[in-house]
């Protein structure tokens, strides 16, 4: 399970970024004086600076591509999330409640509710950090980071939120219900989702395309071209919901409480820079991946509810006795099991749409993706997308 202090996090690079931005200012008061005399520290960052720069542009068309004078970015950032998990199991219904029963199909539909976040992000030529927070009465945040160069990029993103009406569909015989059943479940204690994805990528031809241009205005694309691309992404959740109060839901689960997922996927696709006036820029990436490393962990719980279901199929004339089982919503841990999925086919697409205005941008840029689990008779499916909206100013 990820665990981030978010707020602490937000306070130690904000400080930074203050820090950092008095960088320029103490370089320009420097230039009129003799260089010796400029502390040692401004001359150091001038130097990375240099050398930040001239990476950014290095080997490029500069009739397709513009370096703007000013390096800093600072960016006020919209964004609209929603994340859908799946979650589909088979129970023994015999095993669990009578011969009556066949086996029971579980699927657990966890969507959220479209989620507003706001936040800020800060760089220098492509390397920043940006943290948000979710907005109304949502429960989550988001957290980033990326550096892009001329030829690579790789971004981090942090997200988490909570969420306790699953939509759950049922299929099999059950007495006395129908055959396919649909309901809210409730849940008195939240599904708590935690996900990390890394992706990185790598561009054949970069000497007339930027990917930065498009996603984080390091550089201007000032005509349409278009590149070849290869990319790694790892993935990693965690979801979790063993508390007591879901004993019930657990037991539907196969009794299973918490499952944790690792996955990385490779992939190669085509992006693409369209230019059709002065300031505007379009862009799309298409890129499909197949997991070469699936890894699921699963921890499972019974509880007095289970043991009392057990107990009526054994004795189901009989009296039962509730406090001989103790809490019937008293979750026990039964122990942990782990192992690898097979290979299974992703999808990461990107749409970016930006425009330029002497030192201000805006744009806005949206990203799906789509990652799949099994686990025995366990499958699982999370699909998340977003759209980030952002008005900018170089400094």
């Amino acid at each position: 399970m990820i665990h981030c202090n978010y707020p602490l996090i937000a306070k130690q690079w904000l400080l930074w970024v203050l820090i950092l931005l008095s960088v320029p200012m103490g370089v320009s008061a420097a230039d009129g004086e003799q260089e010796s005399e400029s502390p040692k520290v401004f001359q150091f960052l001038k130097k990375v600076g240099t050398f930040l720069d001239s990476m950014s542009i290095r080997g490029m068309d500069r009739r397709y591509v513009e370096l703007p004078q000013k390096p800093w970015q600072v960016i006020v950032q919209g964004n609209v999330n929603q994340s859908e998990l799946t979650m589909n199991t088979t129970i023994d219904g015999k095993e669990l409640f009578n011969d009556n029963f066949s086996d029971i199909s579980w699927e657990s539909r966890v969507k959220t509710n479209v989620a507003s976040y706001a936040g800020v992000w800060v760089g220098y030529r492509g390397y920043g950090l940006g943290y948000s927070t979710s907005l109304g009465h949502d429960e989550g945040s988001l957290f980033k980071f990326g550096f892009i160069g001329g030829r690579y990029g790789v971004n981090l993103r942090i997200r988490r939120f909570e969420t306790n009406e699953p939509s759950v569909h049922m299929s099999g015989y059950m007495p006395d219900w129908q055959e396919n059943y649909v309901s809210e479940f409730k849940l008195e204690n939240p599904i708590r989702v935690r996900t990390l994805t890394l992706d990185g990528y790598y561009l054949f031809k970069r000497k007339r395309f930027s990917y930065s241009a498009a996603y984080d205005q390091t550089i201007i694309q000032k005509r349409s071209a278009g590149s070849l691309l290869a990319g790694a992404m790892y993935y990693h959740s965690s979801v979790a919901y063993d508390n007591d109060v879901n004993a019930a839901f657990i037991i539907y689960m196969n009794d299973i409480g918490i499952i944790k997922q690792s996955q990385l996927n490779i992939g190669a696709g085509y992006t693409y820079n369209f230019v059709p006036c002065k300031g505007l820029l379009i862009n799309a990436m298409v890129m499909p991946m197949v997991s070469v490393f699936n890894h699921v962990k699963v921890w499972y719980f019974s509880s007095g509810l289970r043991d009392l279901l057990f107990a009526e199929k054994q004795n189901p004339s009989g009296d039962m006795d509730g406090e001989e089982f103790g809490d019937l919503f008293k979750i026990r841990f039964e122990g942990m099991e782990s192992q690898n999925s097979r290979m299974r086919l992703n999808l990461d697409a990107r749409l970016s749409v930006t425009y330029n205005f002497g030192n201000w941008f805006v744009n806005a840029y949206g990203q799906f993706c789509n990652f799949r689990y099994r686990y025995e008779e366990t499958r699982g499916r999370l699909r998340d997308w977003y759209v980030n909206a952002s008005i900018g100013l170089r400094l």
